[in-house]
């Protein structure tokens, strides 16, 4: 077994270095190992990565499952989030995974981009591919130290770590991701849920352990001592903005590699619905993240209760304000003023899903369309006056 304290073996020291380097390696090779772009090769290649990904899961859950029996553990909700990866310090890679082969199986069989295409790429741009940089200088987030570093579940954790980094590459290469910072939004999204999942399990589970998104290993090993969940106030932003930064730089290099310009939609655009989409948007960045640390706050004590799963509240609210962005933004692309009649389908849905998102955000949503409706129904009035007028004038 390889012990990962630099002090007890060499070879611990020599895998940290040498590890690292290994799956870099790998996945400049991937990168320029599959050169071809038809149609055809872009959808065996996904369907490849996908299935790859599904096998590497399976085998890990088929070890937790005979481990289980072999042992004759008693079976528990904790051993069930075992075997799928999501109660250990796997559980954000589990979940990105996950996310990983919605996006490869969906955009394989289907040519048309989605609002959940573009959710799943952009997390996995936005979020798994900076957390995979972080897990090449945190072993220990890839190696579980009970098991040898050549177990099938840190073999499965290692080339995980590699498809971290490599899938979202993949999509820039194939010319499927386009990187913009006004998408950077939807990878924040894509963290508030991962962390509500992961938050959750861990205060259901007193031996919960979700890593670094409720343990502070890192502060813990720089000897700054927080108490759970105040340090999520640090580790929270701190890790969004190391993603928005790895965002920032992998956009630049994008536009500078491929020279792709700024495209601006001169298109005329619903006003109302624009800067609601962005507010909705905002509120997708906000709320989410600070929902979560007060609930955190509040049912930190005891773990092992049922209130925690009052920290699903952030994941339903982010993934509501997802849907009603999407909903106003195709609003805004069609312009067409029908949407403020009074009991407008659409518009009875965007408030719906809004006041899920948000229920102030619903109260205000629903006031400014009532405010438009009476606002465009004046404007119509004063025209038919004028017109009127303009009539009688001519006689």
């Amino acid at each position: 077994m390889f012990d990962f304290d630099y002090s007890s073996y060499p070879l611990s020291l020599l895998l940290k270095i040498l590890l690292p380097i290994f799956i870099v390696g790998v996945v400049v090779g991937l990168y320029f190992l599959l050169f071809k772009n038809t149609d055809k090769s872009k959808k065996i290649t996904k369907i490849v990565l996908a299935s790859i990904i599904c096998f590497l899961y399976l085998a890990r859950a088929i070890f937790y499952i005979v481990r289980i029996i072999s042992l004759k553990i008693t079976f528990t909700f904790a051993y069930f989030l075992t075997i799928f990866g999501i109660n250990s310090v796997y559980a954000v890679t589990s979940l990105l995974m996950i996310i990983a082969v919605v996006a490869l199986f969906v955009s394989a069989f289907s040519k048309e981009d989605s609002p959940l295409l573009d959710f799943c790429k952009h997390t996995l741009l936005g979020i798994g591919f900076p957390f995979g940089i972080i897990q090449l200088f945190r072993l220990d987030l890839v190696f579980l130290q009970s098991y040898s570093a050549y177990h099938i579940v840190n073999i499965v954790s290692v080339i995980f770590t590699v498809l971290l980094l490599f899938i979202p590459v993949y999509f820039l290469k194939i010319c499927e991701l386009r990187p913009n910072l006004s998408k950077f939004w939807l990878a924040v999204a894509g963290y508030t849920i991962i962390a509500s999942l992961c938050m959750t399990f861990s205060l259901l589970i007193v031996t919960g352990n979700i890593g670094e998104m409720v343990y502070a290993t890192s502060l813990s090993k720089l000897g700054i001592k927080i108490d759970f969940p105040w340090h999520l106030l640090i580790t929270i932003p701190a890790f969004l903005i190391i993603c928005f930064i790895a965002y920032y730089i992998v956009t630049l290099c994008y536009k500078k590699i491929t020279h792709d310009p700024v495209t601006l939609e001169y298109r005329h655009r619903n006003e109302f619905f624009d800067l609601y989409a962005f507010a909705t948007k905002s509120l997708c960045c906000m709320q989410g993240p600070l929902i979560l640390i007060i609930l955190a706050t509040i049912i930190r004590t005891p773990l092992g209760s049922l209130w925690g799963l009052f920290c699903l509240v952030p994941l339903i609210m982010t993934i509501s304000c997802i849907w009603t962005a999407y909903e106003m933004e195709n609003q805004a692309k069609l312009d067409d003023e029908r949407v403020f009649d009074k009991g407008n389908k659409d518009a009875k849905k965007i408030i719906t899903i809004s006041f899920i998102g948000n229920i102030i955000f619903g109260f205000v949503v629903a006031k400014q369309i009532k405010n438009e409706r009476e606002s465009i129904i004046e404007r119509k009035e004063r025209e038919e006056k004028k017109k009127h007028k303009d009539q009688l004038n001519n006689k």
